[in-house]
């Protein structure tokens, strides 16, 4: 398995987990629109993230100490695992239901398991989205789920056994009923395509699109990358958020009586009007947009610090480095300079590294150090050797 010398592997990519669809083709023609199977016939694809022969037993021994994100569920009956005396995951009770035809359901894998993480946020990374990862372990010929819908786009990866799944294509659930969290009408659903997926098969699942699986003869493990797409809602949520801390219209308290008096009531209309024109002023959409890239950034993860401090050791202009992949990064203006966030950290510098942190964080490609646009050489040489401590960029040999 190829591996960058960040220690992250290169593979874990969008583009590794759809091949040979190209990614461009996913988002231009499939994206939002309808399901798609990627076929290989290749077992093995996934053992870089999770081995075959022990993927279940592997999940389940890095939930030991968290035996609140395990549930198991059969049909319409669904329950939590109990934890031992100790805090742990009662493993003989998850064996003894699964062994009853219960699925198990680990949520949040991608805390869990590091290749996992990297795989999300390089989805992350690409798409601008927050993704979260589940894990399904399904007993033979079982179902867990009854037919139902997400309200978010999901990417379902078999990693053991294969799983039949059943899609019901025209009984898409539109986003504004999703909002109810209603049960799908099982009797109303129409006749559905089948979908067979084998180990090292991909499905994507439009948000909406009603659907369920049964294991076949074999236990089953699949991983659901479920893929948030912030809502106009939520942008415009995050404006206002964002407006309400310079623009007192934001705070307008609505009049008394407001509610019982049609023009009182009346009036509240014209309130809401003038904030509603506040959102076209110049920069508020932008700081909505920024709220939400700050999440994003939030999300990510840089290596141990200890590598990098050994890397900072003797670098100077020639000293070849690239971005710890995946990391999403953003520059922003502060008081006296400007600043560039990543996973936790911030790095504050003077306004003459404007252009040099701009580089950086759109940067996905090998670099020297002399190539940090707008710089001395000094200052080249401290801005790479304060992010190569702080695990923002990754030493290379210089061969």
């Amino acid at each position: 398995m190829q591996q960058r010398l960040s220690g992250v592997d290169v593979e874990f990519s969008l583009a590794w987990l759809l091949q040979p669809l190209p990614v461009e083709t996913f988002l231009d023609e499939i994206w939002g629109a309808t399901h798609y199977h990627v076929k290989r016939g290749c077992a093995g694809y996934f053992d870089g993230l999770l081995h075959r022969p022990s993927a279940a037993e592997a999940l389940l021994e890095s939930y030991r100490r968290e035996p609140s994100a395990v549930r198991l569920v059969r049909g319409e009956e669904k329950h939590g695992s109990d934890g031992l005396a100790d805090g742990s995951l009662d493993h003989v009770r998850v064996r003894n239901d699964f062994a009853d035809g219960y699925t198990i359901v680990l949520d949040d894998v991608e805390q869990y398991v590091r290749t996992i993480a990297s795989l999300a946020h390089a989805i992350e990374v690409e798409l601008n989205f927050a993704t979260k990862v589940n894990a399904y372990v399904t007993p033979p010929e079982s179902q867990g789920f009854l037919a139902h819908y997400d309200e978010h786009d999901v990417l379902i990866l078999q990693i053991q056994g294969s799983k039949i799944w059943h899609l019901y294509n025209g009984a898409d659930v539109p986003p504004h009923e999703m909002r109810r969290r209603e049960p799908v009408d099982m009797a109303g659903l129409p006749l559905p395509t089948d979908v067979r997926l084998e180990a090292g098969d991909v499905l994507y699942l439009p948000r909406g699109r009603v659907h369920a699986a049964e294991a076949t003869s074999e236990p089953s493990v699949h991983l659901t990358v479920g893929i948030h797409a912030p809502t106009l809602l939520a942008l415009v949520t995050r404006a206002l958020y964002s407006l309400s801390f310079s623009d007192d219209r934001v705070h307008t308290q609505l009049p008394p009586r407001h509610l019982d008096d049609p023009d009182i009531r009346a009036s509240v209309v014209g309130l809401v009007r003038d904030v509603v024109q506040a959102l076209d002023e110049p920069g508020v959409i932008a700081d909505g947009l920024g709220s939400l890239e700050e999440d994003l950034v939030k999300r990510g993860r840089c290596p141990p610090v200890g590598p990098g401090i050994s890397g900072a050791i003797g670098i100077d202009e020639q000293t070849l480095v690239v971005k710890y992949q995946p990391l999403f990064a953003r520059v922003t203006e502060v008081s006296g300079g400007v600043a560039l966030h990543f996973a936790q950290l911030v790095i504050n510098a003077n306004p003459d590294h404007k252009d040099a942190l701009r580089f950086l964080s759109k940067s996905t490609e090998p670099f020297r150090v002399c190539d940090l646009p707008g710089l001395a050489a000094a200052q080249q040489t401290e801005l790479a050797r304060t992010l190569i401590v702080s695990g923002f960029l990754v030493r290379l040999p210089d061969d």
